[in-house]
C-alpha cells in the first residue's frame, strides 16, 4: 500500500504518525487560538514530534526543497504543503509570531521552534555574543609566553595546540575546546587553571575562584574539585529553575564546563546566564560524541558555526598513540563515514587492541559473551578486599544501544549476574557477590549524583555500597539508603559518556534502529582505553556508520545575524 495522506492533524494521528502527545497538543493549542487551518494545526503537531527526536525546531524551508512527501512506518505517505503556502499559513497565524509570546515561533529562516525552544536558543546565542565582543585581557607578550613556558613548557607540533589554547583561555573571555580521548583535554584544563592563577598574580590580582563543572556526577570526579552543574547551581525546592541565576550570579572568576556535548541547551543557558560577563568561561567537549539525552546538540552547532572559529580550539592528536592504535584507527574511520575502512579493521585482525565478534544465532549471546563476562569482572569479583575492587571498576564495562531487547542492558545484565554468580563461591561464610550499580537521580544531601557508579558489597550481614570521589576517598552508604540507581554491569552508551574504562565490550542490536548512528558508534568505541570488542553484525555496523544524526536548530543562524 502506497497512499498519499494530506498533510492533517487527525489523520496522521490515526496513521500513527503523530504521537497521542503531538495530536493533543495541537488541538488544545487550535481551541485555545481558535485556529482551524490544518496546515497549522499540522504544523503544532510536527514541531512536538520533532522535539522528541532531538530536534530545536522544524526547518520548513529545507523540508520544502528535499521532498513533498514524508513515508510514514507502513509506507503510507503524506503530500508536504508548498513552502510558499506553508509560511504564508504559519505567518497569517495567531498560534505564530517572530518572538516567543504565542507557542509557535517562526524565524527569518523558516524554522519553526516551540516558544520555549526559541527562547533559550536566543538567550543563549545572546550570552555567547556578549562574551565574544566583552574586551579581551591586555597583557605584555613576553609575560604571555612566560606564563604559558611554565605551564607547558614543550614545543611540539601537537603541544602548540594546546598552548594556543590556553593563551585564549588568559586572554579571552570564551574559550572552546573540542578533542577525543586521549587528545590532552584534562591536560589543557589543568594548564588554563595554573595559567590564570599566573596571570592573576602577575597581574597583582586577588586568588581567583575558578569552577570546574560537568553535566553528570561520573564527569565531575575526573575534575580536581568538580562539581555537578545541577549542584552549583543548587535547584529550587518544589518549583522549577535554580537558586543561581542572571539575576543572583555565581561568585566565580574562571569557569571551566567539561563534557559540554551531554549538556543540552536549556541547562547550558541557565548556566551561562548564572555566570557574569566578567568571569572567563573555558568550555570543553568533543563534537563528534553523542548529543545531549534532551533535544538539541549545543556543543556541536557551537562547534560547527564559522563565527565561532577564533575561539575553538580542536585537539586531535593522540597523546596515547599517537594515532597508531586500532582503536583510534576505528574512530576515525567512523567519523569520516567509510564503512568499508570500518569492516576492515575489525575483520583483518591487524590490531591487537579491536576485536570483532559476529553475532551468531545458533550458538546464542549467553555462551559468546560468557568468556568475556568472566574475564572482564574477574578483578571486581576476585579482589581481596571491597577497597581493591572499587580501584579496578572502571577496568571492563559492557555498552550498549538500547535498554531492552536480547541485546538490551536489561537482558545483559541479568546474564552477567547470572554468569558471575555461577562462577563464583558465594553464600554463608564464603566471598560475596559484588555488583555494579549507576545512580539515576540526583541527591544532594548525600552527595550522590545522576552518574555515580558504585559497587555493592555484603559487610557484616549488611548490604552496602561503596563510591569513590576524585580525592580518594571512599563514600559508604546502606543499599537500602541510596537514590534511585540501576544494575550496570551493562549500560547504554549514552549512560557511558563522560566515562573510559581499561575494555569495552560493545554490543550492537541485531537490526538497525533510529539509535544506531555514526555518533553512537564513535562514542562507544572511544570510551575504550586499552581494548574494544564489538559485537555484532558487520552490515548493521556498516549501516550505523553512514547514519548521521544532525540535529536542527538555529545556533549557527543566530550567532552568523548577530557577529
Amino acid at each position: 500500500m502506497n497512499l498519499h495522506l494530506p498533510f492533517e492533524l487527525k489523520t496522521l494521528y490515526e496513521q500513527q504518525f503523530f504521537s497521542s502527545l503531538d495530536y493533543y497538543f495541537a488541538q488544545s493549542m487550535g481551541k485555545i487560538f481558535f485556529e482551524t487551518n490544518p496546515i497549522v494545526l499540522a504544523s503544532c503537531a510536527l514541531v512536538s514530534k520533532m522535539l522528541n527526536q532531538g530536534h530545536i525546531c522544524v526547518d520548513i524551508h529545507e523540508m520544502g526543497k528535499i521532498s513533498q512527501v514524508i513515508s510514514t512506518k507502513d509506507n503510507i505517505a503524506f503530500t508536504l504543503p508548498d513552502a510558499k503556502v506553508w509560511r504564508s499559513s504559519l505567518i497569517e497565524s495567531k498560534m505564530v509570531s517572530k518572538d516567543p509570546k504565542t507557542p509557535l515561533v517562526i524565524d527569518e529562516d523558516d524554522r519553526l521552534y516551540l516558544a520555549k525552544y526559541y527562547d533559550f536558543q536566543l538567550r543563549l546565542t545572546h550570552n555567547i555574543i556578549i562574551r565574544i565582543k566583552s574586551q579581551s585581557l591586555g597583557l605584555d607578550q613576553s609575560v604571555l609566553e612566560k606564563i604559558i613556558d611554565q605551564v607547558i613548557p614543550a614545543k611540539t607540533k601537537p603541544v602548540l595546540k594546546q598552548q594556543k589554547a590556553v593563551k585564549n583561555a588568559i586572554l579571552k573571555p570564551l574559550t572552546i575546546i573540542s578533542g577525543g580521548p586521549g587528545t590532552g583535554k584534562t591536560f589543557v584544563t589543568n594548564a588554563i587553571k595554573q595559567a590564570c592563577l599566573l596571570m592573576a598574580k602577575q597581574q597583582g590580582m586577588p586568588a581567583l575562584n575558578i569552577i570546574c563543572t560537568a553535566p553528570t556526577g561520573k564527569a565531575a570526579s575526573k575534575m580536581e574539585e568538580g562539581r555537578t552543574i545541577h549542584s552549583i547551581l543548587k535547584p529550587l525546592r518544589h518549583r522549577p529553575g535554580f537558586n543561581f541565576n542572571k539575576d543572583n550570579l555565581l561568585q566565580v572568576d574562571v569557569m571551566i564546563i567539561d563534557e559540554a556535548s551531554m549538556v543540552d541547551m536549556s541547562l547550558l543557558t541557565r548556566l551561562l546566564e548564572a555566570i557574569p560577563l566578567t568571569a572567563k568561561v573555558i568550555v570543553l567537549g568533543d563534537k563528534d560524541q553523542l548529543s545531549s539525552v534532551q533535544a538539541g546538540s549545543v556543543f556541536a552547532d557551537i562547534c560547527r558555526a564559522q563565527q565561532m572559529m577564533p575561539y575553538i580550539h580542536a585537539l586531535n592528536h593522540n597523546f596515547r598513540s599517537s594515532g597508531k592504535s586500532g582503536i583510534q584507527s576505528l574512530a576515525a574511520a567512523i567519523n569520516k563515514n567509510d564503512p568499508d575502512k570500518v569492516e576492515q579493521i575489525l575483520t583483518d585482525d591487524d590490531y591487537s587492541d579491536v576485536i570483532f565478534e559476529k553475532f551468531d544465532k545458533n550458538i546464542g549471546i549467553e555462551k559468546l559473551l560468557k568468556p568475556y563476562i568472566k574475564k572482564g569482572y574477574h578483578p571486581i569479583q576476585n579482589a581481596r578486599n571491597d577497597e581493591v575492587a572499587l580501584r579496578n571498576l572502571d577496568s571492563f564495562r559492557i555498552l550498549c544501544a538500547h535498554n531492552f531487547g536480547d541485546t538490551g542492558t536489561l537482558q545483559i545484565n541479568h546474564v552477567c549476574e547470572k554468569i558471575l554468580r555461577s562462577q563464583g563461591n558465594f553464600g554463608i561464610q564464603k566471598k560475596s557477590f559484588r555488583g555494579i550499580i549507576m545512580v539515576n537521580t540526583n541527591d544532594y544531601q548525600k552527595g550522590l549524583f545522576n552518574g555515580d557508579t558504585g559497587i555493592t558489597a555484603e559487610q557484616d550481614t549488611k548490604r552496602m555500597v561503596l563510591f569513590s570521589s576524585f580525592d580518594g576517598k571512599i563514600k559508604q552508604f546502606r543499599y537500602k539508603d541510596l537514590p534511585g540507581h540501576d544494575m550496570a554491569f551493562a549500560i547504554t552508551v549514552h549512560k557511558s559518556q563522560g566515562s573510559e574504562f581499561g575494555t569495552v565490550l560493545l554490543v550492537m542490536p541485531e537490526k538497525m534502529s533510529p539509535v544506531m548512528t555514526r555518533q553512537l558508534l564513535y562514542t562507544g568505541v572511544t570510551r575504550a582505553k586499552n581494548k574494544v570488542v564489538v559485537f555484532g553484525r558487520i552490515d548493521v555496523v556498516k549501516a550505523a556508520v553512514g547514519l548521521d544524526t544532525k540535529r536542527n536548530s538555529g545556533i549557527e543562524g543566530h550567532l552568523k545575524q548577530e557577529l
